[in-house]
């Protein structure tokens, strides 16, 4: 008897969430489809993954499919968010309904505006955190760790040479100046315009009389 009696508890607590999960998805999905056009209705249900199935996905991975602090704290700050979402979809909506059948006040144009604009934000969110969550997915975060790691120790490396470069640079500057000099040296720097078996010395000689008589 205890066994039927915690059978059927559970049957009716879950007949209860199926039911009040559904009449808010439709609530929602009713809000949503009354700002498509008529030919882009069915594009509503895709609204719910941000609401009703949104949620039920993120408490499934909370649950199953999340590991570590990051990931877990992203999958319940979601169900928090796409809960609430939810909730004020539905209430929206059964207000909508309720001001055009004269129960209530009609709901302003600019009321409307917001609560479409909060759909959409939410359904950001939700992009957001499926590209986070799977960012912070614990083999993801061990490879940016080793690509950071070593992308420090890359950049110590040329800091290293950088400097070592520094250090050196006036000796090897000193080292290939002498070469330079050297070489310089060692050229040949007869004058190749005079003529053939004049002495280089008479040449010059030649050269300065010339240059005296011109002054």
């Amino acid at each position: 008897m205890k066994d039927l009696s915690k059978w059927i508890g559970k049957l009716m607590f879950w007949g209860m969430a199926i039911a009040l999960i559904t009449y808010a998805a439709s609530r929602t999905l009713d809000f949503v489809s009354n700002t498509l056009p008529q030919e882009d209705r069915m594009v509503g249900y895709l609204a719910l993954a941000a609401t009703t199935i949104g949620a039920i996905a993120w408490l499934l991975t909370f649950l199953q499919n999340s590991e570590g602090i990051a990931q877990k704290g992203i999958a319940l700050v979601m169900i928090v968010l796409d809960v609430g979402g939810e909730i004020v979809l539905f209430t929206v909506d059964t207000l909508m309904r309720s001001g055009e059948a004269g129960l209530t006040r009609v709901l302003t144009a600019e009321e409307v505006r917001m609560t479409v604009m909060g759909m959409s934000i939410l359904i950001g969110l939700n992009i957001i955190a499926t590209f986070a969550f799977h960012i912070m997915d614990i083999e993801n975060m061990e490879n940016m760790e080793e690509q950071l790691s070593d992308w420090k120790i890359r950049l110590a490396i040329q800091k290293a040479k950088r400097e070592k470069a520094t250090s050196i640079a006036e000796e090897i500057a000193n080292r290939e100046a002498e070469k330079y000099a050297k070489t310089q040296r060692q050229k040949d720097r007869t004058d190749r315009t005079l003529p053939k078996g004049v002495p280089v010395m008479a040449a010059e000689t030649e050269q300065e009389n010339l240059a005296d008589s011109q002054r």
